[in-house]
């Protein structure tokens, strides 16, 4: 990949914010649906994961905004931040999302909002962290390789 190439397999109607709330909204769905043993079920302990999920997400969104890149997927960074939450994850918004996932299932305690807080991980995974890491690295070369071998992909 070349330094301005942008992801394509990323580019649709269906970027993360979206998925979360497709994800999030069949997860409930099926969760009133189907009738099905609760796991584990810590509604004050979900709120608070959901709460902290919302609040990494926006962390991470607005330490992008400071330093002036773009949080869409297929659009080149020509910066590499590694401040704020960026210290500790690679992907704070993407975690978020996911930890907003958990904590719904956390309150809900069946399977089908846990299958889709795992749906959403694996989705990130496959279709934006992968590209977008392929991206930075042909972007920012030997800074980004050195910052991904420091810096865990999740938590």
């Amino acid at each position: 990949m070349t330094a301005d190439a942008t992801i394509p397999v990323a580019r649709s109607r269906w970027m993360p914010p979206r998925l979360f709330l497709l994800y999030g909204a069949a997860g409930v769905a099926l969760h009133f649906a189907l009738p099905a043993p609760v796991l584990l079920r810590l509604p004050w302990l979900g709120a608070a994961v959901a709460a902290a999920g919302g609040a990494l997400a926006l962390w991470g969104e607005r330490t992008f905004a400071a330093a002036g890149t773009t949080i869409k997927p297929f659009e080149r960074s020509a910066v590499l931040v590694t401040s704020g939450p960026y210290r500790f994850t690679r992907n704070p918004m993407y975690l978020g999302l996911v930890s907003m996932l958990v904590g719904l299932a956390l309150a809900l305690g069946t399977p089908a909002p846990w299958a889709a807080a795992v749906l959403m991980a694996a989705t990130l995974q496959l279709r934006f962290i992968r590209n977008e890491e392929r991206a930075l690295a042909a972007s920012l070369g030997e800074p980004y390789e050195r910052y991904r071998q420091s810096v865990r992909r999740w938590i």
